[in-house]
């Protein structure tokens, strides 16, 4: 889920410095209880709900893979963070009923917990809300390189990588001249064979991940001199019983031929 303010800009202060903290245009709104899937550098909000008007705290920490806390925040002094932890310095805060973290990469994978403690003449339950969040970095566009072609080799090798992203996965798209999508290979390697291919294809690799996917520039293989390559292989195979036979013949004729006439 989105979240989106672009026409206000919602400033706290952290510690007794003026810290800038923005809730962005555009911003990852963290789900309690589910996994949410994170674009490094994304600023992600952990919503907050606090019930009555008795004053409370707000004590933010990562609970996997190790415990910490990351911060605290006092309703009756609204304008300070509490015991921030080094890791986390100018990357989080607290506004307008969200926590938020900036600029969020791999290492910030983990288990969230959020938990409010009330101060008031009525005691209260503490509120515990869990979040978990996964970062990945984006998917960059993926590179080919063709190995072989039809003229010499029966066979045609095509690799793909990306240079950037986490936990992707990779395929390749087979595509007929008029767009039409034929069919769909698993993997980084595609072996094509000119003797079976039919007709001209335009290949294309895809690199995805949650957060993101990439489409490499369109690859066509070239069929040209198929038929030729072909012609070569049954040219081959009809010269090997000419040779089975002369050789039969060879020994035939030394066989029966006396000694003393060879």
């Amino acid at each position: 889920m989105k979240f989106s303010d672009s026409l206000h800009a919602h400033i706290f202060k952290l510690s007794s410095v003026f810290h800038i903290l923005v809730v962005c245009g555009e911003s990852l709104i963290a789900r309690s209880g589910t996994i949410t899937n994170a674009r490094a550098g994304e600023q992600v909000l952990f919503p907050i709900k606090h019930n009555g008007t008795d004053q409370y705290d707000v004590t933010f920490r990562l609970k996997f893979p190790v415990t910490f806390k990351i911060f605290t925040w006092k309703s009756n002094n609204p304008e300070k963070l509490h015991i921030v932890h080094p890791l986390y310095q100018h990357r989080v805060g607290f506004n307008n009923n969200f926590v938020m973290l900036n600029d969020v990469h791999d290492s910030d994978t983990g288990n969230y917990e959020i938990y409010i403690d009330y101060y008031g003449a009525k005691l209260k339950n503490r509120e515990e809300s869990t979040f978990r969040i996964q970062v990945y970095e984006p998917v960059s566009q993926p590179e080919t390189a063709i190995l072989g072609n039809c003229a010499s080799s029966p066979n045609i090798t095509l690799n793909c990588s990306v240079s950037n992203g986490t936990n992707y996965v990779i395929h390749w798209e087979k595509v007929t001249l008029s767009g039409i999508l034929n069919e769909t290979y698993d993997g980084t390697v595609l072996v094509i064979d000119c003797v079976t291919e039919e007709e001209q294809h335009i290949y294309r690799c895809i690199a995805e991940n949650p957060v993101s996917n990439a489409t490499s520039d369109p690859v066509t293989v070239s069929l040209d001199n198929k038929t030729n390559s072909k012609g070569k292989r049954n040219g081959l195979m009809m010269l090997v019983p000419v040779v089975m036979a002369v050789l039969v013949l060879t020994v035939v004729y030394l066989w029966k031929t006396p000694p003393g006439k060879k």
